[in-house]
């Protein structure tokens, strides 16, 4: 499977990020350990720092004590007196390095130990010499004896900077190639890293080019596609207006031999019945029903006809009121059928009171013309939320099989007898209803009655002192 080419894109420049920010990483890990070899190296140059000064030390005591000797001069006490001052802070110098550098410490410590007899030795010698308690041959012997110590230091001390300068070598070698090391991969790094900025200059640049041409070409589409969609809008729409032309025309048209057939089939009917025989009496009767079913249909398609051509609404109507109309409409056949209307608080809406006098006579004509024995009862309620208000119009009629729930809303669509209804009114109340920026469905159980729903968005919400109410209109049921 191919990706796509912006996956691909993505993923390569991961890879090519990732490859400097390695090269960083190492390099910056190489550098911490180069800092750390210089860290031990300035350790391992201060403890022999410190060494060499312990002996010049043990030297300077060794000075003194010979002049003063020889020529008992305080004079020559004079090393000896300024390494009682600044030995001890030199031996906390010393150990303080050892506790950085612990494999030294037991030889750094025996020479702390030789350098202190050595002082030691010394001043009991002074000591000695100032007071005249002691011999020449005392003298000679302390002299040999400082001497062996000052061999045991120059030894020890001999010792441990020769381990320290073969410690200082490796160090400076470590060193030496770690900078090496850190020069390659910054190298290496940088030349990665001017090469990802330049592929990314490139992609910008291609990216930047192919953009100004899709823009173009989408501009030159949407040109055409407008100059198309206008060229389209204008056929339709004059298409359109032939249609309901041809609709107007045609319904009016069909009326004069409508009305004609209709009143020749009922002068017959009135003149002849009873007088031929009994199929020429039913024949007049189909003629007779036919006519009035396509009077009803013609008049069908003038009401779709005028809602396609009606003007937008402006003020607001009292669905109460509308309610009411369609009742008073209806007033033969809700008393003939016994019929029951029951209505809550409707709202008033901003919507075309002859129009939503006609769903409302549609839909209560059809709960009360598909009932069941017992009489109908019909119940009109609407409930408001964020977004629009529903109405519901909920009878104990016949009901339909719910999987006919959207084809009852089709034009010339009938569940029932074929001569019961045009098969257009609930088609035209949908219409209306969809006009207005709702929607309308049904819900229903065969035998148990239906429920009508249709919505109106809020937007179509009147002020209270703006309400009017409408003005009783019949409207033929036309379902």
């Amino acid at each position: 499977m191919t990706l796509p080419v912006h996956t691909k894109t993505r993923r390569r420049l991961a890879a090519l990020f990732s490859v400097p920010l390695a090269f960083s990483l190492i390099f910056f890990f190489v550098s911490q350990a180069s800092e750390h070899q210089e860290t031990r190296l300035l350790q391992v140059q201060h403890l022999t720092g410190c060494l060499t000064l312990l002996r010049a030390h043990a030297r300077d005591i060794e000075s003194g004590e010979r002049g003063y000797y020889l020529t008992g001069e305080e004079r020559f006490l004079s090393p000896l007196e300024q390494a009682h001052f600044t030995l001890g802070s030199l031996v906390r110098q010393t150990r303080a390095q050892t506790q950085e550098l612990p494999r030294y410490h037991q030889q750094v410590e025996r020479v702390i130990a030789l350098v202190e007899l050595r002082f030691a030795e010394a001043s009991q010698g002074v000591e000695m010499k100032r007071r005249g308690t002691g011999s020449g041959a005392d003298f000679a012997h302390r002299l040999i004896q400082s001497q062996d110590t000052m061999d045991a230091i120059r030894l020890e001390v001999k010792d441990l900077l020769t381990e320290l300068t073969r410690d200082e070598t490796a160090i400076l070698d470590a060193q030496h190639a770690f900078s090496k090391w850190s020069f390659l991969f910054f190298s290496a790094g940088s030349l990665v890293m001017i090469g990802v900025i330049v592929w990314l200059y490139n992609v910008l640049l291609r990216y930047l080019y192919e953009r100004d041409v899709a823009n173009e070409n989408l501009k030159t589409s949407n040109t055409y596609l407008e100059a198309r969609i206008e060229e389209r809008t204008r056929d339709l729409t004059h298409a359109n207006e032939e249609l309901q032309q041809f609709a107007y025309v045609a319904s009016h048209d069909l009326q004069e031999p409508l009305r004609t057939i209709t009143s020749f089939s009922q002068l017959l009917a009135m003149r002849y019945k009873g007088r031929l025989d009994s199929d020429a009496d039913e024949f007049i009767g189909y003629i007779t029903t036919s006519s009035r079913r396509m009077t009803d249909l013609i008049n069908g398609l003038l009401a779709l006809a005028r809602l396609r051509k009606s003007g937008h609404p402006t003020t607001p109507v009292s669905f109460e009121a509308l309610v009411e109309q369609a009742e008073s409409s209806l007033q033969a056949a809700i008393r003939e059928s016994g019929a029951l209307i029951v209505s809550g608080p409707l709202p008033s809406l901003v919507v075309d009171s002859v129009q939503f006098s006609q769903v409302f006579q549609n839909l209560i004509s059809n709960a009360i013309k598909y009932r069941r024995s017992e009489p109908p009862v019909i119940r009109i309620e609407a409930l408001r939320d964020e977004a629009s208000w529903m109405f519901s119009v909920e009878d104990n009629g016949r009901g339909f099989d719910p999987q006919f729930a959207e084809r009852i809303f089709g034009l010339f669509q009938r569940l029932n007898n074929r001569e019961d209804g045009t098969g257009m009114g609930l088609s035209i109340a949908r219409k209306i209803v969809e006009r207005h920026g709702g929607r309308m469905w049904a819900q229903s159980n065969d035998g148990v009655g239906s429920t009508f729903f249709f919505s109106l968005p809020v937007s179509l919400e009147a002020k209270r002192d703006e309400i009017t109410q409408p003005q009783p209109t019949e409207v033929s049921p036309a379902k």
